[in-house]
C-alpha cells in the first residue's frame, strides 16, 4: 500500500511540474494552472482514498505519462511561434497544437489496432497486471526519462536558442510517441476491460482490493472520503 500511494503521488508531482513548462506568456495562464493544480490534487486523493475501480486507476496514469512530455512540447511550439507570428496568429496557434495532434493521432491508432497480447491477469472483477509487463513498464519509463534528460542537459548547452526549441518539441513529441508505441499492450489492455465492464454488474477492481480497504480504513484521511461518500449514498429502502 505504500507502493499504491506513492505511485499516486509522483504521478500528481509529475503532473503539476510539467505543468509549469506552458505558454506562460498567456494572459491566463496562472489561472489555468491553479486549475490544474487543484484539479490534479483533488484527483489523486479520490484515487488514493475512494477510487475502487481499476480501469480509471490505470487509465489515469497512462494518460499522465504520455500527455506530460505532448504537453510541454506543444506549449514550447506556442511560445517558439508566439515571438515571430504573435500570440493570436493562426500559425502560431496551429504550430503549438502540432505535437498535441500528433500524439492524439498515434494514440488513436494504437487504441484502434488489434491486440496481439494481454497484459492483464483477471479472475472474476479482479484484475492485476502481468508481473513481466509491470516490470518491464517501470524499467522503460525509467530508463527512457533518464537517458532523455541527461542527454539532452548535455546536447542543449552547445546549441543556439533556435535550434534548441526545436530539438526539445521533436524530443518531447517523439518520447509521447514512443511511449504510447511501449504501452500499446496496457492501452489495448483496457480497451478489452472496457468492453467486458460494460456487460458486468459491477466494475473491474483491484486483486487486492481487500488490503486497499484495510489500509484506508487506518487512515484519517480515508476515513474522512468515506464519510463524505457515504453522505451521498442513496438510502436502501426498507
Amino acid at each position: 500500500m505504500k507502493n499504491f500511494k506513492k505511485e499516486c503521488w509522483v504521478m500528481f508531482f509529475a503532473v503539476v511540474f510539467f505543468g509549469l513548462f506552458g505558454p506562460s506568456n498567456l494572459d491566463y495562464f496562472w489561472y489555468l494552472y491553479l486549475m490544474l493544480f487543484v484539479g490534479s490534487l483533488i484527483w489523486t486523493l479520490y484515487l488514493i482514498y475512494v477510487c475502487e475501480r481499476y480501469i480509471v486507476h490505470m487509465a489515469t496514469f497512462l494518460t499522465a505519462v504520455i500527455c506530460i512530455f505532448a504537453y510541454s512540447a506543444s506549449s514550447l511550439a506556442y511560445v517558439s511561434m508566439s515571438t515571430v507570428f504573435g500570440k493570436s496568429n493562426v500559425l502560431t496557434i496551429v504550430g503549438g497544437m502540432s505535437p498535441l495532434v500528433l500524439v492524439c493521432i498515434v494514440f488513436v491508432v494504437v487504441f484502434r489496432s488489434k491486440s496481439s497480447f494481454f497484459p492483464f491477469e483477471v479472475i472474476g472483477n479482479r484484475v492485476i497486471s502481468k508481473k513481466k509487463e509491470l516490470s518491464g513498464k517501470n524499467y522503460s519509463v525509467g530508463f527512457v526519462a533518464g537517458v532523455s534528460t541527461f542527454t539532452g542537459g548535455l546536447f542543449i548547452k552547445s546549441i543556439d536558442e533556435i535550434t534548441r526549441d526545436v530539438v526539445s518539441i521533436a524530443g518531447g513529441t517523439g518520447i509521447s510517441i514512443v511511449m504510447l508505441l511501449f504501452l500499446r499492450h496496457s492501452i489495448r489492455g483496457l480497451r478489452t476491460l472496457r468492453i467486458q465492464e460494460r456487460l458486468m454488474p459491477i466494475p473491474y477492481t483491484f486483486m487486492q482490493i481487500e488490503e486497499i480497504r484495510e489500509a484506508r480504513s487506518r487512515w484519517w484521511l480515508g476515513r474522512f472520503f468515506k464519510w463524505i461518500t457515504s453522505l451521498f449514498d442513496s438510502p436502501v429502502p426498507k
